[in-house]
């Protein structure tokens, strides 16, 4: 499997599966065991995803792959 691809992929699981404890802190409400810190620390890792997907979709990532 290509690096990239590889890298990709990791992302997203990462996203996915912050994006779901996430879901789940929000369902449960007051009732929720998560501190703020962990739900930062979620946030903080889909947001990382987010950008870095942004960039290596950019024509400078193609560029410097070159």
């Amino acid at each position: 499997m290509h690096m990239g691809k590889y890298q990709h992929d990791l992302r997203a699981k990462i996203a996915k599966e912050a994006k779901l404890k996430l879901s789940a802190h929000r369902e449960k409400g007051t009732n929720t065991s998560m501190s703020v810190f962990e739900v930062a620390k979620l946030l903080d890792s889909i947001r990382t995803t987010e950008t870095n997907e942004s960039f290596d979709n950019s024509i400078f990532f193609s560029v410097s792959m070159n």
